[in-house]
């Protein structure tokens, strides 16, 4: 960027759409990481705000995912599978941010025709929510690393996305924020599943 903004200075590059549109994108690419390193930074400090309230978790995935489908982006085939009345405390806004960014995995790295399962049920004391996509996958020894910060699997999902390396590390932060915990495994589908466990609402369950 420094670079670029040199060279018109000097009068090598003229300041032309193409040239100024490049400088947005980089502004853009820098104004996310560093919000990025701002939120973990409060998440480490334990001063990452949030503010619980009932949630339905299936009716809340429902609705997230039908927001999407209109964004641009590569399209999916959307598979659901959401339980009524699983009833989470919840960040509603945190955990758009946790479902915005493993939308935004799969639809950079899923090869075409990609498909999405999403599941939401209820397990014993928890609610699971399920995420599955269509390959490529990711090897078995880098998947226990994805939630690390600026970790980047070279293999199959390769970076050249654009993104920050810490999306992974936010939603992991945001999820153990809400008393859950997140994990990535193997997709039948052929790419990559993560389970997220977060604790039912007791106060619903004894109302």
């Amino acid at each position: 960027m420094r670079a670029e903004i040199e060279a018109l200075q000097d009068g090598i590059r003229q300041p032309d759409t193409a040239n100024l549109d490049s400088l947005a994108q980089e502004v853009s690419r820098l104004t996310r990481l560093v919000e990025d390193l701002r939120l973990l930074s409060l998440s480490d400090l334990g001063a990452l705000d949030y503010r619980f309230a009932p949630l339905d978790l299936g009716r809340f995935v429902g609705h997230h995912l039908s927001d999407a489908a209109g964004l641009p982006g590569r399209r999916l085939q959307v598979r659901t599978e959401l339980a009524d009345g699983v009833e989470i405390r919840a960040d509603g806004d945190r955990l758009d941010q946790v479902l915005n960014n493993l939308l935004q995995n799969t639809q950079r790295y899923s090869a075409d025709p990609a498909t999405l399962s999403v599941q939401v049920r209820r397990q014993d004391t928890e609610a699971q929510l399920t995420w599955e996509d269509t390959s490529p996958g990711v090897p078995p020894d880098a998947l226990p690393r994805l939630t690390e910060r600026l970790y980047r699997v070279d293999e199959s999902r390769a970076s050249a996305s654009g993104g920050s390396g810490l999306g992974l590390a936010i939603a992991h932060a945001i999820i153990v924020g809400h008393g859950g915990r997140m994990q990535a495994s193997a997709s039948a589908l052929g790419g990559l599943r993560w389970d997220i466990w977060l604790p039912l609402n007791t106060e619903a369950a004894h109302g």
